[in-house]
């Protein structure tokens, strides 16, 4: 594991966390995303952990532990169950994000070609939608994650977060129009007393991805 970027405390942090991580049940893969991997100027460290399960509920509290040192701990499994909602979106954007480190193992969709579809994109954008507004997870990334799997379905695979807005305006302006005034705030400062601003946005992204 040699990640670029780190100051050497939170090199030191991200050391001693993947050796928890790696005494979890059925762990396949670490990786790093997200501006820590080529930026010195990063906000926080981005981790993707995959299981070849269902993650065990060990990893909400080493995430919760984690969080206050701003490492931010997303998890999958590598489709064991063939549970096909927003996976083949997450396949596709995962294989073309050329800034991913592999920090343990190996990337579990590696051979794996996708052929994206509307479909894809939409069951994804809603089922994202929901979960946010049902259980109050991940409200700070549901507006990019949903952008960029809109992005993917047109093969266009954005650095980061900035990147991704502004590429989504050029590539659908016509839904751009929809998002609320300064959509960059959105990006990293949803919540959930302003998640009902993007209700308009997701209502006609869904609309025209399940034409």
């Amino acid at each position: 594991m040699k990640p670029s970027n780190l100051n050497k405390r939170d090199l030191l942090l991200l050391t001693k966390l993947i050796k928890e991580i790696k005494k979890l049940p059925g762990v396949v893969c670490i990786v790093q995303i997200g501006s820590s991997t080529y930026s010195k100027s990063y906000k926080d460290i981005d981790l993707i952990i995959f299981f070849n399960d269902i993650p065990p509920p060990e990893l909400k509290e080493i995430r919760n532990r984690y969080k206050k040192n701003k490492f931010w701990i997303e998890r999958a499994h590598v489709n064991k169950y063939k549970i096909s909602r927003g996976i083949n979106f997450f396949i596709k954007f995962f294989n073309h994000l050329n800034t991913k480190k592999i920090l343990y193992g190996k990337n579990p969709y590696e051979d794996k070609k996708i052929a994206l579809t509307k479909l894809d994109v939409a069951s994804y954008i809603g089922y994202n939608y929901q979960i946010s507004e049902l259980y109050g997870l991940s409200y700070d990334n549901v507006l990019s994650t949903s952008l960029n799997a809109m992005l993917t379905y047109k093969n266009v695979f954005p650095k980061n977060k900035e990147e991704t807005l502004k590429l989504f305006k050029e590539t659908y302006p016509k839904l751009f129009k929809f998002l609320p005034k300064n959509p960059d705030y959105y990006l990293r400062k949803t919540n959930e007393s302003n998640f009902k601003e993007l209700y308009q946005f997701f209502s006609e992204s869904l609309k025209f991805f399940s034409k």
